[in-house]
């Protein structure tokens, strides 16, 4: 490898990393930057400069601190890039346009009774097409990419979706990356969709204070995401934070159907899917989680049986990932009413600290930042992670 695209890799790599502070920031000098990224000013300068040439940095007025010649200020151009994220859930399809600070800028979603790949792909085709012709001609080619976040098996959840042999076999078969390339003419990117929220709550959320958390997203089912030194934890096979199967105690509700393998799992008690079951079994009919409200308070009780088994459930994973990952902090959001989110994460918190068990030190417990659309969202961020933020491999391809 030459010389010369190495110098190209750490230049490209240094102006990531300027990006990310100030997404970070919102607002910085370039003496600022120099002192965050340990770079030299006049290198800070060229890169700045040349970042606002681009129009992805623009100034935002001047600062006097202390002595001297006042600071100009710089921050993202909102209008520097944009990205369109799926969030094709077990129920429902959101899809968004959002700006390069992150500002949500129209959406169009769907709900289902069942899953359809091909449904799937229809809506989201439609759903990109209209939200880019929804920005002026000249900012259109400023999208770089689409963003598909989605549960990983579809198909493994045949029973609890109540899909019948030929839609799950089309699931197990369905591959939506190779499907969208040929129908929409924008680089796409595929994650797991609690992965993508976590990878939001990272660079959108509270990843501007901690590191090292769990991300744990209550959905139809139950998933998460796993941030390591600020960044993302995809593993191996692209399934960290995988928790919808692992194992729990069985469940002390009479609404959960019997253990029948050799454990639980915490889908099986922490999900929305478990949530109506229960409110169906004690009689407060329910299809959507939207309708949750309209039932308050005659189903407070059921719902209060439910919030007790999802915390001693969810005590048992956050000890766990503990305990191997040594993580600062559990963060917790939901396609749920915020005030519920904040009861459980109340009461989790309570838990834990009340039950850590020795040897382990009790992570933060702490509401997601974004909220309902976190997956949605996510999904925005994978081309902007892809494009713009700091990765080493950069540094040797120049790419």
């Amino acid at each position: 490898m030459s010389k010369g695209s190495n110098s190209s890799g750490l230049r490209r790599y240094n102006e990531r990393v300027l990006i990310s502070e100030l997404r970070r920031l919102g607002l910085a000098s370039k003496f600022e930057l120099a002192k965050l990224a340990n770079l030299t000013p006049q290198a800070v300068t060229r890169i700045i400069d040349d970042l606002e040439q681009a129009d992805l940095v623009v100034q935002r007025g001047k600062v006097q601190r202390g002595l001297g010649q006042p600071s100009t200020m710089y921050a993202l151009n909102p209008k520097g890039a944009f990205s369109i994220g799926v969030n094709a859930g077990r129920n429902d399809i959101q899809i968004l346009l959002m700006d390069f600070c992150g500002n949500v800028m129209s959406k169009v979603a769907h709900e289902f009774t069942l899953p359809d790949p091909d449904f799937l792909i229809d809506k989201v085709v439609q759903g990109v097409n209209y939200l880019q012709g929804s920005l002026a001609p000249a900012l259109q080619p400023r999208i770089v990419g689409v963003g598909l976040a989605m549960p990983w098996f579809m198909g493994a959840w045949q029973r609890e979706l109540n899909m019948d042999d030929e839609l799950a076999q089309r699931w197990n078969a369905f591959n939506p990356r190779e499907q969208l390339v040929g129908k929409i003419h924008l680089p796409v990117f595929v994650e797991n969709d609690c992965s993508a929220a976590a990878a939001a709550e990272l660079k959108l959320g509270c990843g501007n204070s901690i590191n090292n958390f769990l991300y744990i997203f209550i959905g139809t089912f139950v998933g998460g995401g796993v941030i390591l030194h600020g960044e993302l934890e995809s593993g191996v096979h692209g399934n960290a934070g995988a928790l919808a199967s692992m194992p729990v105690t069985p469940s002390a509700l009479d609404t959960v159907p019997p253990v029948t393998g050799p454990f639980e799992t915490l889908a099986n008690r922490v999900s929305i899917y478990a949530l109506r079951r229960h409110l169906n079994a004690r009689g407060f009919p329910i299809n959507n989680i939207s309708q949750l409200s309209s039932l308050l308070p005659a189903a407070q009780a059921a719902l209060d049986e439910w919030i007790e088994d999802a915390i001693d459930a969810f005590s048992f994973v956050i000890f766990s990932a503990t305990g191997v990952l040594d993580l600062e902090a559990i963060v917790l959001d939901a396609n749920l009413p915020r005030d519920l989110v904040q009861v459980l994460v109340d009461k989790l918190a309570e838990r834990v600290n009340l039950l850590t068990p020795t040897g382990v030190l009790a992570p933060q417990v702490l509401i997601g930042s974004i909220g309902q659309d976190a997956r949605a969202i996510g999904g925005a961020i994978l081309p902007f992670y892809a494009n713009f933020s700091p990765d080493k491999n950069v540094m040797l391809s120049g790419d």
